[in-house]
């Protein structure tokens, strides 16, 4: 059995920035790091890496970024992301997340010949609030979240011990970022790149994806490329 391990932002879902502002309300009170997450592009960022970056922002500016990375707190990052996920549900209420074009027609079609799964850099309980606001919750049997690790190829390798518990004998991670081609490569599976998010489909092959497609709209095309043989 094959799983599809999907990417959620850029991929599954439109947005038009909740996750963004929602970050940015939960740092109001952090001048340093709201200007830091402004100057930040997010696509294929993991939430702990985003919320590790941001507050190390204020951290002393003699001190190399590396070494401030390190001494950013999880028990700090928990708290930012707490306050995230507070302001993300209240967000996504007022305006809710969007399936990318033809994902609806496809999951249902995807679902009864393969395992689908998550591979997201969001942490579980924002997935669940961005997806249900779209309304594609309810397709995922399991998945690797940026709850489960911080680095992305981490969560790939998580995602994919978990398919393998479901019976999974093979996967493709399903993105729209080099990131998650990259990481799908660091922990050994094919990575499929959709030209859904920022970057195109030149610019998702030349990153080494070994399927590109342009977007799902096409569902029959989408189905048979991603499924195989």
């Amino acid at each position: 059995m094959k799983a599809l391990l999907f990417d959620l932002d850029g991929t599954l879902t439109r947005g038009g920035g909740g996750g963004g502002r929602a970050l940015a309300q939960a740092l109001h009170t952090r001048p340093q790091a709201t200007e830091e997450l402004r100057k930040m592009r997010l696509d294929g960022m993991t939430d702990r890496s985003i919320a590790r970056i941001v507050l190390a922002a204020e951290g002393d500016q003699s001190i190399a970024l590396e070494e401030r990375l390190k001494h950013v707190g999880e028990n700090e990052i928990d708290t930012v992301l707490a306050r995230y996920l507070d302001a993300l549900a209240v967000e996504c209420a007022a305006n809710p997340y969007f399936p990318q074009p033809g994902i609806v027609e496809l999951l249902p079609r995807l679902r009864d010949r393969s395992l689908l799964g998550l591979c997201t850099g969001n942490v579980a309980r924002g997935a669940e609030i961005k997806l249900t606001s779209a309304g594609l919750w309810n397709y995922w049997r399991f998945g690797g979240y940026g709850s489960d690790a911080e680095p992305r190829a981490e969560i790939v390798r998580i995602a994919w011990k978990r398919a393998r518990e479901h019976g999974a004998t093979e996967a493709l991670v399903i993105g729209d970022t080099p990131r998650d081609i990259l990481a799908a490569h660091e922990a050994g599976l094919p990575a499929c790149g959709v030209a859904t998010g920022r970057w195109t489909v030149h610019d998702l092959a030349e990153h080494g994806a070994e399927l590109v497609i342009a977007n799902f709209g096409d569902t029959a095309t989408a189905e048979r490329l991603l499924l195989g043989p």
